[in-house]
Parts: C-alpha cells; sequence; structure tokens
C-alpha cells in the first residue's frame, strides 16, 4: 500500500496502518520530500502517483493529508491511478460492531465510534474524540483531537471541528463549516459558517 502524505498527519496514519498488519510501501509527498521519523520511506512526488505505485507494486492506497479539500482531490487521484482507499483505526481505538466506516477513514488512538455511527469516507477521527451514537459524519470532514459529539449530531461533508470541542446532542454542523477550539455548539451551524466560544456563535 502506498500512502499518499509524508508529514505528521502521515507518520501517525502510518503507525495505525502498520497496527493493522498492513504493508505499507513507501509515501509519496508533494515534494518528494517527508517529515522526520516516518516509518517508511519518501519514494516520490504526488504528481506521479501512478508510476511510482506502479514501480512500488502497490495495490491500495491510503490519504494521510490534514487539510480536507486536499485529501478529497488527492482520494480522487488515487482512484483515477485504481489505487482503492483503505481505512486505518488504530489498536487502541474503539468502534461499535453497528457503526459503518467508509473507505478511507482514520480512527486514531483513543476514539471512540458508537452504536449505529455513520461515517464517510476519507473522514479523520482523531486522537480521543468520541462520535456517539446515530452521528452521521460526511465524507472528508476532520474530527479533531479531544472533540466530543453527542447523540445523533451531524457533520457535514469537509467540516472542520477543533481541538477540544463540544457539539450537542441532535445538532448539525453544515458543509465546510468550522467550528474552532474549545467550542460549545448548542445550536446548528450553517453550511460554509465559522464558530467559536462557549457557547459558540458565528464569526461575521
Amino acid at each position: 500500500m502506498l500512502v499518499v502524505g509524508a508529514g505528521g498527519h502521515a507518520r501517525v496514519c502510518i503507525e495505525a496502518l502498520l497496527d493493522g498488519g498492513m504493508d505499507v510501501v513507501g509515501c509519496v509527498s508533494a515534494d518528494g520530500n517527508g517529515a522526520a521519523g516516518l516509518p517508511c520511506p519518501v519514494l516520490g512526488r504526488t504528481a506521479d502517483l501512478a508510476d511510482v505505485a506502479l514501480a512500488a507494486a502497490a495495490t491500495h492506497a491510503f490519504v494521510a493529508v490534514g487539510d480536507n479539500a486536499a485529501r478529497q482531490a488527492l482520494a480522487g487521484e488515487c482512484e483515477r491511478a485504481s489505487l482503492p482507499l483503505v481505512t486505518a483505526i488504530s489498536r487502541f481505538a474503539m468502534v461499535s460492531s453497528s457503526a459503518r466506516l467508509g473507505d478511507g477513514v482514520v480512527v486514531l488512538a483513543g476514539a471512540v465510534v458508537n452504536a449505529a455511527a455513520v461515517v464517510g469516507r476519507g473522514v479523520i477521527l482523531n486522537t480521543r474524540s468520541s462520535v456517539d451514537h446515530d452521528n452521521v459524519v460526511a465524507d472528508f470532514a476532520h474530527i479533531s483531537v479531544g472533540v466530543s459529539l453527542g447523540g445523533s449530531v451531524s457533520i457535514g461533508a469537509r467540516a472542520l471541528v477543533g481541538i477540544g470541542s463540544t457539539v450537542l446532542p441532535g445538532l448539525k454542523v453544515g458543509d465546510d463549516a468550522v467550528v474552532g477550539g474549545g467550542a460549545v455548539v448548542v445550536r446548528s451551524v450553517p453550511a460554509g459558517a465559522t464558530v467559536v466560544g462557549v457557547p459558540a456563535t458565528v464569526q461575521s
């Protein structure tokens, strides 16, 4: 398998992939360079994805890039290169047997995905995040470190829920919205809006 991305987030994702027994042949990055401490070599540039995958005999890919829109675009490049996306789950995470995860998801250490949650493609469930029962997290969203989502919460596509924030039960965070770090969301957030604070309010 080939990892697309070679920064700090990639390092964490690669550990989760290796924990799951996956064979990671190497990484590609935009400039062909990688972060210190990567547990696999950087084999080339993202622009040469198909050629690098062929040379490395990679049959699958994982996109390990934190930016949501970039991750979505790179997932499309993997598909065009006939590299299906795999999902990475840390051995220190807990995923309910009734939860459903899309392709290319990462569930990092200490994260919890509870009963009947649905997690879309390319989602990041970062360290110690909590996705409670009946949540729906749409494609390429990022649930950051230490986030708590109450029951029946809906998170839109490419939304970013910042470090240590809380979304109360039954609320919706729209597509491409941003919830600032430490915010407490007490009412639904419109698509594209940025909210911060306790309680969270929309920034003009």
